[in-house]
């Protein structure tokens, strides 16, 4: 029983200690694959040997498994770079990325310029709905609790996340709205208004609002696009007239406008150039 329990335990450590020592031979080729990433350029095969400190056969090798196994490619004037299977992975490390986590920096930055509330808002099957909620250091807070749901025709959110929907999925949610207004002066007030509106958000690339949801509160929304430039989410400022006044909200447009810009190049890189 004893020199059972001694084998079962010999065992289980020689299984672990395969686990700790996994497969040096892939740890080289992973490092290979490695130098290719980090270059962003095609290398020649002394170049990439000079980088890894490796000599040259034993960098080929690697290289040439790489490239049977999609990994790395050998272009036409012997250089070498990653193939379709790297990229391929970079793609799906692109679409599981949580945006919303990515945009933080940027949320705070906005924030912290304008000194007035945030709120980010995502679209949900029922409408606009706020998902994160900043206050600002002001006495007087505009508070949007998390979890509220944004009117599509009178708030900042509402318009921008409408823009991007479907006419099939947004009209009767609009009509809805039409409907149950007590605005009838309201604008957008129809379909074609709305169109109008539409195009104009769609072009100038912000939504905003001077009193339209409430008296006094002046809110800007801009969009953050994912991976495959579908909208992810919107970031709103909302603030009173002292806060964000009807006046400076061209200067305060300009600065979320440069801000959303700095948040597309990070997601779309190749877009920006």
């Amino acid at each position: 029983m004893t020199t059972n329990a001694a084998m079962q335990g010999k065992a289980m450590s020689v299984e672990e200690e395969k686990i700790q020592g996994g497969v040096q031979s892939l740890e080289v080729g992973l490092t290979v694959l490695d130098a290719l990433t980090a270059h962003n350029a095609p290398m020649m095969l002394k170049e990439l040997s000079e980088v890894l400190s490796m000599h040259p056969a034993k960098v080929h090798r690697y290289v040439v498994s790489l490239i049977r196994k999609g990994y790395a490619q050998q272009l036409t004037d012997g250089r070498y770079s990653l193939g379709e299977r790297a990229h391929a992975f970079g793609v799906n490390a692109l679409k599981r990325t949580d945006m919303l986590e990515l945009s933080q920096r940027y949320i705070q930055d906005i924030q912290q310029h304008l000194n007035c509330s945030i709120h980010v808002s995502k679209w949900f099957a029922d409408g606009a709905v706020v998902v994160q909620s900043l206050e600002s250091n002001h006495v007087f807070n505009i508070i949007t609790r998390v979890g509220s749901r944004m009117p599509l025709l009178k708030s900042a959110t509402g318009r921008l996340h409408a823009c991007y929907q479907p006419e099939h999925i947004i009209r009767p949610l609009l009509e809805k709205e039409w409907e149950s207004s007590a605005k009838p002066e309201q604008y957008p007030a129809n379909w074609e208004d709305f169109l109008e509106l539409k195009a104009k958000i769609l072009s100038q690339g912000y939504a905003s609002v001077t009193g339209d949801m409430m008296a006094g509160i002046n809110a800007i929304s801009i969009p953050v696009f994912n991976f495959t430039q579908q909208l992810d989410h919107v970031i709103t400022c909302i603030g009173t007239e002292d806060q964000l006044p009807e006046g400076q909200m061209r200067q305060a447009i300009d600065y979320v406008l440069g801000v959303q810009r700095q948040i597309d190049a990070l997601f779309h890189p190749a877009a920006a150039i």
